[in-house]
């Protein structure tokens, strides 16, 4: 009786743990390796896809427009993320491709915890003005250039600085070597220029001077339209489960260490924007920073931004 009792007790198990099994969903989740994605991160190492019932693929990439094309292809389910710029720029072709469910940025005008203007070290420029008639380094690709050009504008004619796209390995050896003689971007690079004794900041925050009230919703987490229309609850479980992973981010620093090849130094010390739950989402802040883009040229067609978010 007791063998009898016994079998039936692991035909139960086993029979559990393969219903389990069956449940769970594959996914796959493209991201850069940045501070951006360090929810998706957190959501992996601590289990929250796992308890959502999800088997989650990691696949990292070099480039936003690496992801975004994959995003767009179905080549991944899910993108974790990457900047809302780039979603921006699929958008104009098929704005029906993909629905956003986190924002990360500012939220104010006043915040800007990434953004920085970099200078060699011992630099005579010491203020925007400074800029001119100077070589500046962004980020490749237009809105990058857009961005140090808006807030350069603020203070000199910004036809009178030239803007030189650089790859972002690039920037402080292009600073060191005197191909440039500044460069605005996000940290880490104006962390790691300081660190090696090339560079020093000659200012903090310049995207505070757009006069952007809703802040600047750099970043953005997407679905494939794909998804949310044919395994909408699985959607719904990569929302919960990142959205879980926001709550213990101050938590969870050498995460960012271990994906995206940081030092741990920078890793623990870089600063954070704040990632935005869709709950908390101000629409109309994403339109108004598309449109001050689109007026600077970096955008050929007028989007609606506020019809790409997952509802």
């Amino acid at each position: 009786m007791k063998k009898v009792l016994a079998a039936v007790i692991m035909i139960f198990l086993l029979a559990a743990v393969t219903a389990c099994q069956k449940r769970e969903e594959a996914v796959k989740i493209g991201h850069l390796q940045i501070v951006m994605s360090l929810p998706t991160y957190v959501a992996f190492e601590k289990g929250f896809f796992t308890e959502q019932g999800l088997k989650v693929e990691l696949v990292p990439f070099n480039s936003g427009t690496d992801v975004i094309d994959a995003l767009m292809a179905g080549r991944i389910d899910a993108n974790c993320g990457s900047s809302s710029t780039g979603h921006w720029f699929a958008a104009q072709n098929a704005p029906d491709r993909f629905k956003i469910f986190l924002m990360y940025g500012t939220t104010t005008q006043k915040d800007d915890n990434t953004f920085v203007v970099v200078v060699k070290k011992d630099s005579p420029i010491k203020d925007l003005k400074g800029l001119e008639g100077k070589k500046v380094g962004t980020f490749p690709g237009a809105t990058s250039v857009s961005l140090a050009r808006l807030a350069v504008a603020t203070q000199v004619d910004p036809k009178n600085v030239v803007f030189t796209e650089i790859a972002p390995p690039n920037l402080v050896p292009a600073l060191a070597s005197g191909q440039i003689d500044a460069f605005f971007t996000p940290e880490p690079f104006g962390m790691i220029a300081i660190s090696q004794g090339i560079g020093e900041y000659m200012m903090k925050s310049p995207l505070s001077l757009l006069n952007l009230e809703g802040g600047v919703p750099g970043g953005a987490f997407s679905f494939t339209a794909d998804l949310v229309a044919n395994r909408p609850e699985v959607a719904k479980k990569i929302k919960a489960a990142i959205d879980k992973a926001v709550d213990y981010i101050n938590e969870v620093r050498p995460f960012l260490a271990k994906h995206t090849g940081l030092p741990e130094p920078v890793a623990m010390a870089i600063p954070f924007d704040k990632w935005i739950k869709l709950e908390e989402c101000n629409k109309a802040a994403s339109q108004a920073y598309f449109d001050l883009l689109h007026k600077d040229g970096a955008y050929p067609q007028l989007l609606d931004t506020t019809a790409l978010y997952y509802e």
